[in-house]
């Protein structure tokens, strides 16, 4: 095997289920002598959570569809720049201009996270506490309040979905900048695949990111 084959991993992630994809490319990337990782993965989220690991890590992001699938490059910078940045030429590689909006990571930005893990404030009455809830979204919008993310959890990824109060004021932050994310996992368990935006489908190791980046991580 030559040293340049050495320097780069192949791995066929299809099947897993989240976050793995992600885990099994970052021990990989540990390793400090693979300057690049090529992985097969099924679906667009497992591209997105691909995406957002290469940010963090600080490294180059490729991604091209082939057949029903998505191969998916991450290498180090220093690397993409001597090879004279060959995927960047390709016609067929891009970069998801949704999870490009912001130039640093969750590791190297400060703030505050607010952690959404049901879809109630409190554990009083259910349908009063879901007015809390949307009551305590809509007065931290109103009043000013910027988190750096609002993540949702567990029964919180109902937040999200199309019939809920929540909803609108959700979807205020995310205009105004805010990361408003939900785990993939439990979005799949609870029924919601295919009515939350792919953009904002995310996974636990991205979660846990930002929770430790965080200065404060609020849960209401």
């Amino acid at each position: 095997m030559s040293v340049d084959d050495k320097a780069k991993r192949q791995v066929d992630l299809r099947g897993l289920i989240c976050p793995e994809p992600v885990l099994r490319t970052k021990k990989l990337l540990d390793d400090a002598s693979i300057e690049s990782v090529e992985a097969i993965v099924d679906g667009e989220v497992n591209v997105n959570n691909l995406n957002r690991l290469a940010r963090s890590l600080k490294m180059q992001f490729a991604s091209e569809s082939k057949d029903d699938n998505f191969v998916v490059t991450i290498e180090r910078k220093e690397s993409a720049a001597a090879a004279g940045s060959v995927a960047s030429a390709s016609s067929h590689s891009h970069v998801d201009p949704a999870n490009m909006k912001a130039s640093t990571t969750a590791q190297s930005e400060v703030g505050n996270v607010v952690f959404l893990g049901k879809d109630k404030f409190g554990d009083g009455d259910p349908e009063f506490s879901t007015t809390l809830l949307n009551m305590f979204l809509q007065t931290m919008f109103e009043s000013g309040q910027r988190p750096r993310a609002l993540l949702m959890a567990n029964t919180g990824v109902r937040l999200m979905a199309p019939d809920s109060p929540a909803l609108k004021v959700l979807n205020d932050f995310k205009e105004a900048g805010c990361d408003v994310l939900a785990c993939g996992l439990c979005v799949e368990f609870y029924g919601l695949k295919g009515k939350i935006p792919v953009e904002q489908i995310t996974n636990m190791f991205a979660i846990c990111e930002y929770i430790f980046a965080a200065d404060k991580v609020i849960s209401p």
